[in-house]
């Protein structure tokens, strides 16, 4: 309660300030600014002077209020003093007719409110827009905005509330974030329009009181154009500083601000680290930060999906999967030579000009897209054209395996040191569908589980389109294993001559040979109807077959055929493998028990023994064998005996 009781008095005092500084709202312009945001008009000054007073005046009314609290408290309990609501702004006094178990109607109202407050706090929503390029002058404009949100898209409200302590001045490419630990924006400065700076400052956002933040340790170079993002945990509140632009190379380091102790440090992150660059954004979600896109050298724009995990301290490896589930591609293409989490990028809303990215296409999904905007190869993105593409995708999540890759500290590729020791293990991401193109300059906000980009430009292209990555999507349900006709053809193979569930043995040379009816009559014909039409050989539970007139090696090899599919090994011109006569025993046997297949194989094997002295002989085979295409060929030889020889 005394938390709601503060913070309504703050909106109340802020609604009243923002009434008095009218309903306004930021105008980017260089007259604007001379204007509304220049503190030496005369006007201004005026007006800036009359909202302290009425500032002033809520805040002794705020402390009438705290001081008579306590004596409502100790009132006796038959007076009509005013109740817990009344001491919270409520009208209503206490009844003597009333339950005292049964709630109040404001305690109702108090109890919804504090349930609302717990889940959302929207009451006291606004947006808090702080300097940046007015398009033209030498400095960047230095001064604040708010846009009240708390009333929802029909009572949305622009206003400049008045500040306390010293603002931070012109600021044009720094970074905000806000801190919710502390109730204040920090503000990583940036430049001035003139100059980079690394100054940090800090905005409460109750009261709008500035102060500079003094640190500790090693602050991070003077740079603009970077990104920043706020990583929060039980008992730990970080933010991140990457990159940007010091005037005279684009930087990819990484800097960490400790907000509870206000010092700066440099931490050893794993990983390949991205290519340097400005202009890029760095969104926080779920203990990892996700930086896309940017500005390189020669202003190439980047299209790069990166991922930090705060718990591993390291840039974990992004995949990009080029083809959506089900296209039959099953191609990926690696970003970042290195599964965790994976995640899958859509298209929501589509917008401004195509243009030419001859990238592969990836599995984005589009969901909305305007007509022109991306079709074929069009990514929404233009730029420059060279290849190093990136890994996003429908940004939606597959599980990998779960053993991280190898990879080495610095800005090199795979390592090639063999010992895993000497490495550092990092796990990978792999993300699914079109990523957004190119660019720079764009936004990136956190929304769930999902991170919204919009806009942005590369060089001369300036955008407008609206992409969404889904960083925990649901799992795709896949189907894996094997259906069960491959598990026969993969699992048959160690039943061949195995005594094991055999019914059915034959007796070749007076050797055993174990089969399965079922396998052999699934196969064959012939064993079919040795099966199961009448013959003696069908009468038993464990049946026994002479083969007669059959040479073992042969028949073991046409079984051997059965239950693995393994061709024959016969060298007809040499020593060993039967020979030819093994082969057309062969054939016979696959004659006999109609095995197709295994006949046309031995007829292949056989075309190279027909010569001017066997192709009489083996047309005869062929004949009695019913081999029509090894009769085909011996045909053909003799028809053409002249230059074949």
């Amino acid at each position: 309660a005394t938390c709601r009781s503060s913070r309504s008095r703050a909106r109340r005092r802020r609604n009243l300030i923002a009434d008095a500084a009218t309903d306004e709202r930021p105008n980017r312009s260089a007259a604007a600014a001379g204007a509304v945001g220049d503190p030496s008009s005369a006007a201004q000054e005026e007006v800036q002077q009359a909202i302290a007073e009425l500032a002033s005046a809520i805040d002794a009314m705020d402390k009438e209020l705290d001081a008579a609290a306590p004596a409502a408290a100790n009132a006796p309990a038959g007076d009509d003093a005013t109740n817990n609501g009344n001491m919270q702004g409520g009208d209503d006094v206490n009844n003597p007719n009333d339950d005292d178990n049964a709630p109040s109607m404001a305690d109702e109202d108090d109890n919804r409110m504090e349930e609302d407050n717990e889940d959302d706090d929207d009451e006291d929503a606004q947006i808090i827009i702080i300097g940046g390029w007015l398009g033209s002058g030498p400095l960047a404009a230095s001064d604040m905005w708010v846009l009240d949100i708390s009333g929802g898209l029909e009572r949305l409200r622009w206003f400049q509330p008045p500040t306390l302590g010293t603002p931070p001045g012109p600021c044009n490419m720094h970074s905000a974030d806000f801190i919710p630990s502390r109730g204040e924006v920090y503000v990583f400065r940036g430049g001035n329009g003139r100059e980079y700076l690394n100054d940090l400052h800090a905005l409460d956002v109750e009261t709008y009181a500035w102060r500079a933040v003094r640190t500790h340790g090693s602050a991070p170079q003077q740079r603009a154009n970077h990104s920043s993002a706020l990583l929060e945990s039980p008992g730990s509140s970080e933010l991140f500083v990457f990159g940007g632009w010091n005037g005279s190379e684009r930087l990819n380091d990484i800097h960490v601000l400790n907000t509870a102790t206000s010092t700066w440090s440099t931490p050893r992150v794993l990983g390949v680290k991205p290519h340097p660059r400005a202009g890029m954004t760095l969104t926080a979600l779920r203990g990892r930060l996700y930086l896309f896109g940017g500005s390189g050298t020669s202003s190439k724009c980047f299209d790069d999906l990166q991922v930090l995990d705060r718990e591993e301290m390291a840039w974990l490896d992004v995949n990009e999967e080029e083809d959506s589930p089900g296209s039959g591609g099953g191609g990926k293409k690696q970003q970042h030579p290195s599964p965790y989490y994976d995640s899958s990028w859509e298209v929501i809303a589509g917008g401004g000009c195509a243009h030419n990215n001859s990238r592969e296409s990836s599995s984005w999904e589009m969901l909305g897209g305007q007509d022109g905007m991306m079709t074929g190869s069009a990514a929404g993105g233009g730029g420059n054209d060279d290849g190093e593409g990136i890994k996003f995708a429908d940004w939606r999540q597959y599980s990998g395996s779960a053993a991280g890759v190898a990879r080495g500290g610095g800005t090199g590729g795979m390592s090639s040191v063999a010992n895993p020791n000497d490495e550092d293990m990092v796990p990978s991401v792999y993300v699914n569908g079109k990523p957004p193109g190119r660019r720079a300059g764009h936004t990136a906000t956190a929304v769930g589980r999902h991170i919204y980009v919009f806009g942005g430009s590369c060089g001369t292209d300036y955008l407008n389109d609206f992409f969404v990555l889904d960083t925990d999507p649901p799992p795709l349900m896949k189907i894996t294993e094997p259906p069960s006709p491959q598990l026969y053809a993969s699992r048959l193979r160690h039943f061949y001559n195995d005594e094991e569930f055999s019914d059915v043995t034959f007796l070749v040379e007076g050797r055993k040979v174990y089969g399965h009816k079922l396998v052999l009559s699934t196969v064959s014909d012939c064993f079919r109807a040795m099966f199961m039409t009448g013959f003696r050989e069908s009468g038993s539970e464990k049946t026994e077959i002479e083969i007669p007139n059959c040479s073992y090696g042969s028949f073991v090899t046409m079984m051997e055929y059965i239950y693995t599919g393994r061709g024959p090994r016969c060298n007809i011109d040499g020593p060993g493998g039967g020979g030819l006569d093994g082969a057309i025993s062969l054939l016979e046997l696959a004659d006999q028990f109609f095995l197709y297949n295994l006949k046309q194989i031995i007829e292949g094997m056989l075309q190279p023994a027909v010569n001017g002295e066997t192709y009489m002989f083996l047309r005869q085979v062929a004949q009695k064998t019913n081999a029509s295409q090894l009769e085909s060929y011996c045909r053909y030889f003799e028809r053409n005996m002249n230059e074949l020889l």
